[in-house]
This record gives structure tokens, sequence and C-alpha cells, in this order.
């Protein structure tokens, strides 16, 4: 335990350390979280056109999904910034050599890797994600006491940590094929399925994002107890938090071993 508490305080300065240094060019911060507001207003207005057609999506109504969306884009958003060094492992550390470097470093790659984010551009994401999430609780009638408030932020958190382990499972094809980027995209698109009812979709989906790929625990049911719809799927989301990061350092640990430097 003190070992994974020395790393994770390890992580924590190496993630301030890069908020730093990408904060010298504030100009470019502030475009860039613009734009990831434009993005989600995409978004939203695609939802808007859904609902011009029909009046609920396996009976959640507009409000509802809007809740839903909002409470998706806060994990989200943190994963981003917290995580998104990962989808750089092949392209910018492998094959131009860095990682070598990395190697060299007293401290395990891994907290190296994603400690130097630099994708400041999701707080876009989450300043949008808790606009929506507070209207939206507003308009629901639903009480925002100190234990919601609570829970926004702490399973906002935990949804991040599941989204940054199924990113750090799939960062490790990068040890034999150099492509982090498009393998972890690939697989992480199925985060969007859970922005939507999960009761809409197939059997077949419903195991990937609940089991396989389970991004059901990022927020969508989450937002299922802030609706009172349910109420335990929430508190496991902590578990598979655990049991996924368990499964995701012991395999990047393997492949860890499998590596062979590009000799640039």
């Amino acid at each position: 335990m003190k070992k994974i508490l020395h790393n994770i305080n390890l992580y924590l300065s190496f993630l301030k350390s890069a908020l730093k240094e990408i904060l010298i060019y504030r100009i470019d911060c502030i475009v860039g979280i613009f734009s990831q507001l434009i993005v989600q207003l995409v978004s939203l207005i695609f939802i808007i056109i859904v609902f011009q057609n029909t009046e609920n999506l396996a009976g959640w109504n507009f409000k509802q999904i809007l809740l839903l969306y909002g409470v998706t884009r806060i994990p989200v958003g943190i994963a981003g910034y917290c995580f998104d060094e990962l989808y750089q492992l092949g392209p910018k550390y492998i094959r131009n050599g860095d990682f070598d470097k990395i190697l060299l470093r007293p401290v395990h790659p891994l907290i190296s890797i994603i400690g130097g984010s630099s994708e400041f551009t999701s707080v876009g994401d989450v300043l949008i994600g808790l606009g929506i999430t507070i209207y939206m609780l507003i308009n629901l009638a639903i009480p925002i006491t100190a234990l919601l408030v609570f829970k926004i932020v702490f399973f906002s958190i935990i949804g991040a940590l599941i989204i940054g382990a199924i990113n750090t499972i799939f960062s490790i094809s990068s040890f034999w094929t150099y492509r982090s980027d498009e393998v972890i995209w690939s697989f992480y698109r199925m985060y969007t399925f859970t922005e939507y009812p999960i009761d809409i979709y197939s059997k077949v989906i419903k195991i990937v994002i609940t089991i396989i790929l389970p991004f059901a625990f990022v927020a969508y049911y989450t937002t299922m107890d802030y609706l009172g719809l349910n109420s335990y799927m929430i508190y496991l989301s902590p578990f598979v938090a655990i049991a996924l990061w368990f499964v995701a350092i012991k395999l990047w640990n393997f492949a860890l071993t499998k590596y062979r430097s590009t000799g640039t």
C-alpha cells in the first residue's frame, strides 16, 4: 500500500508540472477549451434533433437524456486530462526512441507517461458537463444535497479511472505496433454507446459495454442513481475500477518485458 501511495504521489507531481508547462501558453489553452465546447454543442444539437422525432428513448425523456450526457462528460474530461498521453505511447515515445530515456528514470515508466499529459482542452468537457448536470438536476427537481455533490465528484473520478484503465490496457499494443493512438481510439469510442440508455441496444452490445468494456459504469449507472432508477449498480463502480487497474498494470508490466528499442 505504501508503494502504491508513493506512486500516486509521484503521478500527481508529474501532472502538476505538466499543467504548469501547459499554462505557459494560455491563449492556446483558452482556444482549445473553446473549440471543445463547440464540439460538444454539436453533440447536444444531435440529441435535440433526435427528440424532435420521439418523446423518449427506452423510457428516458429529453431532460433525463441531457442529464446523462452531462454526467458522462465530466469523467470523460477528467480522463482526457489525466490519461491522454497514453495515445502518444507508440508514435511519440516508442517509435521515436524517447521511451528509452524514460526507462532510465527511477520510477515506473507508466507513471512517467500518464504524468506527462498535455490535453488541457478536456477541461472544456468538464465545464460543459458540470453546467448541463447542474441545470438538468434543477429542471428535474432533484435536490442538490451535500450527498449528491459528493457522489458527483467521487463517481466522476471513479469513472475517469475506469476510462484510464481501459485506455492503459489497450495502450500495450504499442509495444508491438507503435500505434497506441489508433488502437485506443478504436475501443475508446465505445463509450459513446453509454451516452444513451443501454436498453436501446442489443444484448451483445449490452454485454460489451457492461462486462467486457465496462463503460456503463463510467456515468450511466450513476445517472440512474441520481434519477432514483437504480440502487446498487453505482456502488460496483469502485470495484470495477480497482479490478480494471489490477489487470491493466499486470498486462502493462508483461508488455514491458517484450519491449525492444527501435534504435532511433
